[in-house]
Order: structure tokens, then sequence, then C-alpha cells
């Protein structure tokens, strides 16, 4: 189940930057909604820090709109691509069902090469799928100065970690199927700008990334002090004791890693969308900006 590195391939400079965004969206088609197209907040001159935001699995770039305009507020230049299979405009589409977690790393990496011609150094933080993929960045790109996941797809809450890794494989093997997104509550936190259902072949992907981090964090580790984790203790979606125990085995190889867990919030997964009508942005995002901004050690 191990996913191969991608060789980073950073822009040079602002000019280079801006010509591959252009091609990074240049791949939203006709059937992408305004709202699902990669976005960008550019400062006028190269900065000391770019942020790239990462949506998470079945939302769009929009999710994090808010977010990158308090970053360019304080700031910093932001990338915030769509990935693969996201952002239709029809919400009930199929395009999710064929993305594979190579092709979201694939668009996450070349959106931190992006950044790299923005700033002199890049953070990166994504939510759920891609609280695993900004995480999984840091620990095998190596270029990445700070990565933060937040409410991380490690695994699924109450599995246990072997049981992740029998799923994915099961999950892909197996016919896809449509899940609802909420099927026992009111359906009040699905956006107008994410997808109400999603594919188990898709979760199957998701649960991909995770093990790969979590077999991986046995033997190595990034960079001393450029990952952190961001957590909901009352998350009802994802395994925060597989977060924490990647971060035991990480220290354990002196990455320095910070983990910090938000006491107080809902018994939500997504944390951060402030059109999820449950949300508490006003805790979340200045905790995540903190630990963005933070130089690594």
């Amino acid at each position: 189940m191990s996913i191969a590195s991608i060789p980073p391939r950073p822009a040079a400079d602002r000019a280079e930057a801006e010509a591959r965004f252009a091609a990074l969206c240049a791949r939203d088609d006709e059937l992408v909604a305004s709202w699902g197209q990669s976005k960008w907040f550019e400062q006028p001159q190269r900065v000391p820090l770019a942020v790239v935001l990462l949506h998470g699995f079945t939302s769009s770039p929009a999710q994090f709109v808010t977010l990158g305009e308090q970053l360019m507020a304080r700031g910093h230049s932001v990338v915030i691509p769509r990935l693969s299979g996201h952002g239709d405009a029809d919400r009930t589409d199929t395009r999710l069902k064929k993305a594979r977690a190579e092709d979201w790393l694939a668009t996450a990496s070349e959106a931190v090469d992006i950044a790299r011609g923005l700033g002199e150094r890049v953070a990166v933080t994504g939510i759920s799928l891609s609280g695993a993929i900004a995480v999984w960045l840091a620990w095998r790109r190596r270029d990445v100065a700070r990565a933060v996941g937040l409410s991380p797809m490690i695994g699924v809450k109450g599995w246990a970690p072997l049981v992740d890794a029998l799923a994915a494989r099961a999950l892909a093997a197996l016919p896809d199927k449509d899940l609802k997104w909420d099927p026992v509550g009111d359906g009040r936190q699905i956006t107008q700008h994410s997808y109400p259902r999603f594919p188990t072949h898709g979760l199957a992907q998701c649960l991909r990334i995770g093990w790969d981090l979590y077999a991986g964090a046995r033997n190595e580790a990034p960079p001393r002090g450029t990952a952190a984790f961001l957590l909901n203790a009352n998350d009802p979606a994802v395994s925060n004791e597989m977060t924490n125990e990647i971060v035991r085995r990480w220290n354990v190889l002196e990455a320095e890693v910070e983990c910090a867990t938000l006491n107080d919030l809902p018994h939500i997964h997504d944390i951060a969308d402030p059109e999820n009508p449950y949300q508490r942005v006003g805790e979340v995002y200045p905790k995540l900006i903190d630990m963005l901004e933070e130089n690594p050690i």
C-alpha cells in the first residue's frame, strides 16, 4: 500500500508560479462550478511565507476562502488547489469515483511547488483527507517549512489500525457504493460547495494515504519541527488515537511534532468550514494560523 514519493519541482520565481497556477486552473473544466475552482490570494511581491490550503474529501476550495482571506490580510500569499473529482456544479456527479490518492497527492505537491515561487518558506494545511496529505508532504518532500494536519483522516474512529488497512483493500476491491454524509442527521452540515454523498472507492483512497503515514512513521520522520496536528477531541469521524500514535513514533525519532487538541468543540468533523452551522472557526482559525506561522525548530 506504500505510495511513491513525489520529487519537488519548485517554481523558481513569481513569474513561474503564476504560469503554473494558470496551468492548474486550466484543469477546471466546464463542469466545475465557480466556487469549485482553484483559487489563490497573491501578494504583489515575494513574501516570507506562502500557505497552501487543501480542502477536504467531497468539499472544494470554497471551504478555505475565508481562511485564505485572513492569511492574505496577514501578509501571506495563499494557494488553494482543487483536488481532482471535486468542485463540480452538479453535486451528484460521479467523477470523484475515478480519483486516486496519487492524483490528490500530485495536485497538492504541485500547489507546494507553486507556493515555493511566492514565498521564502511554505506552510501547508488541510482537513480530513487533506490533513493527512499536508503532513504526508512534509514527511515525503522535506522542503515544507510547516505542515499542520487538521482533524486528519489517518483512520476511521473506532477502527483498529489493522482494520483500517484491511478496509482500504476491501473497499477498493468491492463494487463502489455511494454513501450519504450524516445519514441520521438533519443534513445541515452539508454545505452548498460540497457533495452530499461519497463513494466507497474514494474512502479507500483516503485510507491509503493515512495508512502510508501510519505504517511509515515507524522508520522515518519529517524534518524536526515541521509537522504538527490540530485535533478536535470530540471528532465523530476520524481516529485521534492513530494520529497520536504517529506523533509518538515521530517524537521517538526526535521530530519534535506538535499536537494540540481542542477540547470544547462540537461533535462535528468539519471544523474548518465557516458555512457549517455548527462551526466555531473563531476558535479554530486563530490556533491554526499560529501553528502555520510558527518557524520550524
